[in-house]
């Protein structure tokens, strides 16, 4: 009887062990970030947009709009920021952060609707080695 008990607990813990994750020396390493667009839309009580980011061996493009809901100073309604997509890129050497495209109405010459369309990378302070996006998301930019 002590032999059977012995048996089917070995047994057990043999069937136990085969249903484990291998452990991570075992693993297989997981693969980079695979290249492919991220969109994101967002509405607050500040504003709201639209933001579309492709990155391929080619490049990055960023696209769609943001709005100010709440464009002007406190004297008229408004709040005095400015609205704007805020971007966490994953790059070769780590995480970067960047501010796109903003809609500013209250500062001359700006406008509470801006539609845009541009690459981050060509600039010279824009995001280098970018491998994909980690976040996005809608903010408020006091300026």
């Amino acid at each position: 009887m002590r032999r059977i008990l012995r048996t089917t607990a070995l047994t057990a813990a043999v069937g136990a062990a085969a249903l484990l994750p291998p452990t991570a020396a075992l693993a297989t390493p997981a693969a980079g970030p695979a290249p492919g667009c991220v969109t994101d839309g967002e509405s607050e009580d500040f504003g709201r947009g639209e933001i579309t980011v492709c990155v391929t061996g080619d490049g990055v493009r960023v696209t769609g709009h943001v709005e100010d809901l709440a464009p002007g100073g406190p004297f008229t309604g408004g709040d005095s920021a400015c609205v704007a997509w805020y971007i966490d890129w994953r790059t070769a050497s780590g995480t970067t952060s960047s501010t796109s495209s903003m809609a500013c109405p209250h500062i001359s010459g700006g406008d509470a609707y801006v539609e845009f369309d541009y690459d981050p990378t060509a600039s010279e302070y824009g995001p280098k080695n970018v491998t994909g996006v980690s976040d996005t998301s809608l903010m408020t930019i006091f300026m």
